[in-house]
């Protein structure tokens, strides 16, 4: 069985303070929300604990002692250099960028002191226009595997994600914080435009956050029916709100994917999201029940054709989730998930 040597980023102060301690990794690694241990989560599940090592990159100095790895994993940005590797013995050297950064967040690294040792570096989504000085592989998406809402949520019952889409009382489910502007944000650009609209859709959601975050946007006159006039929803209710509700926006955050992709296909849900077509991601999303709202293109048509979707070809999202359990079980990573492990090395070696 193969060995994976972890090495995690030291960006946001990760090896120094409180977060230099063993036992706060410990604790981080089992519960945390950290994107930078998915990949310490994915190998975990598929090889054991045993055969997968968390390291901060103060600790491979700390090494008195050669020692051996099959594959030695960096985080970037980092600040390895070959002081880090001299006690090291590994048959390949991988990077990881688990930011959501346009390309490979290499920042204060040695960037060709990296280039020399790997070819190849592991991103949450390949944008297919991008060149780069490596190749890019696909990273599993974030998840803590003891405190993943949407397995646990799934897992103790899916009977409320059978509801037929025509019974299904809303028309769009969506929830999110609002976050830049008007001019640049695409969550308020639809929303406002659903709200605006002619169509009489029945919503679900809205925006949440304090009397801060309304004062903030005042200015950008987002419709007072485009907040929840909550400062949080919990995810129960929130996943709840998808299985009302037979369509689900999913418009890209800090990157072009977001877990409420997988999370609305779970929930039954028709799904409207940005123009995907130029990225790749390790778990694909289905295709079957995705409407894809074109740059300049409005949601309204895009919301109209899924509902349309909806009415008239119901199986198509009971097809997407057939689809996606081949690469998840109920949102989580599992050996009985064979495939995908399978096509994380054969983007890894490749």
């Amino acid at each position: 069985m193969p060995k994976f040597t972890i090495v995690i980023s030291d960006r946001s102060k990760h090896d120094a303070g409180y977060k230099g301690s063993r036992l706060y990794w410990l604790f981080a690694a089992m519960f945390g929300g950290y994107g930078e241990l998915c990949l310490y989560w994915f190998l975990r599940e598929y090889y054991g604990r045993e055969s997968v090592e968390l390291l901060r990159p103060s600790e491979l100095l700390e090494r008195t002692e050669t020692w051996q790895t099959d594959y030695l994993m960096v985080g970037v940005p980092t600040r390895l250099s070959p002081e880090h590797l001299r006690k090291v013995r590994y048959r390949r050297m991988l990077l990881y960028d688990s930011s959501d950064h346009d390309g490979i967040n290499f920042l204060y690294s040695d960037e060709a002191f990296l280039l020399s040792k790997a070819d190849c570096c592991l991103k949450h989504f390949r944008d297919r226009r991008w060149s780069l000085p490596l190749r890019i592989g696909l990273l599993p998406i974030k998840r803590p595997p003891l405190n993943n809402r949407l397995h646990w949520k799934l897992r103790r019952s899916s009977s409320h994600v059978a509801k037929p889409l025509c019974d299904r009382p809303f028309d769009v489910g969506f929830v999110a914080r609002p976050t830049g502007d008007l001019s640049s944000n695409v969550r308020l650009q639809w929303l406002v435009e659903l709200a605006n609209s002619e169509s009489d859709f029945r919503r679900w959601g809205g925006l949440v956050g304090g009397r801060s975050w309304r004062e903030e946007f005042e200015s950008q006159k987002i419709p007072d029916d485009c907040w929840m006039g909550r400062t949080k929803v919990g995810f129960s209710e929130y996943f709840e709100g998808l299985c009302q509700s037979k369509v689900a926006l999913a418009p890209s955050g800090y990157a072009p994917w977001t877990f409420r992709h997988y999370e609305a296909i779970y929930a039954g849900c028709m799904l409207v999201t940005e123009d995907l077509s130029p990225y790749e991601f390790l778990v694909p999303i289905p295709s079957y029940s995705v409407v894809q709202v074109q740059s300049g293109q409005s949601v309204v048509s895009g919301v109209e054709q899924a509902l349309d979707m909806a009415l008239t070809q119901p199986s198509r999202a009971i097809e997407a989730r057939r689809e996606l359990d081949q690469w998840m079980d109920r949102g989580r990573y599992s050996k009985q998930c064979a495939r995908t492990l399978e096509r994380f090395f054969s983007e890894m070696e490749t």
